[in-house]
C-alpha cells in the first residue's frame, strides 16, 4: 500500500484561507527581483529623471514644504519620470513612543495621506517598498499592501515590489532601486560602498539609488554610480536619541549614453533643505 505523504495530508486539511497564507509565505521566501524596461521612456542619448526617498508620510516630521518645493521643481525642470527607493509611509512599528510621532494612525489614514502627496508630483512615480511600508503587510497582521493601495488611488504611481528592483534605463544601463534593512554606520560612505562591493561582477547595475539611511552621498566604485538618496522626513526624536542625522532633500540625475551602450558621463544635482 502506498503511504500518504504527511505534508500532502497536512495541506489537504487546511482551510482555503490557511492555504492562501501558506502560499504567500512560500512565495515570500523566493528571491524575486522585478526587472522593468523603461528604455523607451527616455532618449537614446540622454537620460534625465528625478528621485526622492524615505518621506515616511504619516510621521509628523514629514516635510510638506519640502515636498511642495520638490513637486514645483520637477514641474519646472519638465521631469517626466521619478524614482524612489521606498519607505513612502511610516507604518506603525509598535516601538515605545512611535505612535506619538504620527499624524496619521493606521493603514487607511497613512495611505490616504500618501496618495494625496504622490498625486501632487507632476510625473510618473516608480517606487519599491521599504521596511516601514511593509509593516502593514508583514508585521501588523492585516496583510495590507501599501503598494497596491497607492496604485489604486494614484494614477501616476507604480509599485515595483519589495526591497529592490532593476530598471533598464537605456542601452547597457540598468539602475537598481534598493532599500536596506539594517542600522546606520559611523562613516557615511560605508553602507553604499559595502553594497557595491557585495555585487557579483557580471550582475552589477550601472547605478544604484538606495534608501533607508536618510543620508545623501554619491560614490563611484567598481564602475557603479552609487547614490544614497536622502529623505523628505526631518529628524525624529527617536533618530535624535540614536544620534542619526537626516539629510533632507531630493535630486535629479542626468547621464549621457555611449553609442556602444553604458554611461559616458553623469551629472547629479541634490537639492538640500534646511528648516
Amino acid at each position: 500500500m502506498k503511504r500518504e505523504d504527511p505534508l500532502v495530508k497536512l495541506i489537504g486539511g487546511l482551510s482555503p484561507d490557511e492555504k492562501k497564507l501558506l502560499q504567500r509565505s512560500i512565495e515570500g521566501r523566493k528571491s524575486k527581483v522585478l526587472r522593468v524596461d523603461h528604455a523607451s521612456y527616455f532618449s537614446n542619448e540622454v537620460v534625465k529623471f528625478g528621485y526622492f526617498s524615505d518621506p515616511h508620510i504619516g510621521n509628523k516630521c514629514f516635510d510638506w514644504r519640502l515636498w511642495e518645493k520638490m513637486c514645483a521643481f520637477f514641474k519646472r525642470e519638465k521631469i517626466k519620470m521619478v524614482y524612489s527607493p521606498g519607505d513612502l509611509v511610516d507604518g506603525m512599528s509598535g516601538r515605545p513612543g512611535h505612535i506619538y510621532e504620527l499624524e496619521a494612525i493606521g493603514f487607511q489614514a497613512q495611505v490616504k495621506l500618501a496618495a494625496k502627496a504622490i498625486s501632487m508630483i507632476p510625473a510618473e512615480v516608480y517606487s519599491i517598498l521599504g521596511n516601514h511600508d511593509l509593516f502593514f503587510k508583514d508585521k501588523s497582521g492585516v496583510d495590507a499592501s501599501v503598494g497596491d493601495a497607492l496604485q489604486d488611488k494614484c494614477k501616476n504611481f507604480h509599485c515595483l515590489g519589495d526591497w529592490e528592483a532593476d530598471v533598464v534605463m537605456s542601452r547597457g544601463v540598468v539602475m537598481k532601486l534598493f532599500h536596506a534593512n539594517d542600522g546606520s554606520a559611523y562613516a557615511l560612505s560605508y553602507k553604499i560602498q559595502k553594497l557595491i562591493e557585495s555585487l557579483e561582477g557580471g550582475k552589477k547595475p550601472a547605478l544604484i539609488c538606495s534608501g533607508h539611511y536618510h543620508k545623501q552621498i554619491q560614490v563611484f566604485l567598481r564602475n557603479v554610480w552609487g547614490f544614497e538618496c536622502g529623505t523628505i522626513c526631518g529628524q525624529t526624536q527617536w533618530m535624535r536619541g540614536k544620534k542619526i542625522a537626516a539629510h533632507k532633500g531630493f535630486g535629479i540625475i542626468e547621464f549621457w549614453v555611449k553609442p556602444s551602450g553604458g554611461i559616458e558621463r553623469l551629472r547629479h544635482e541634490f537639492f538640500p533643505h534646511y528648516d
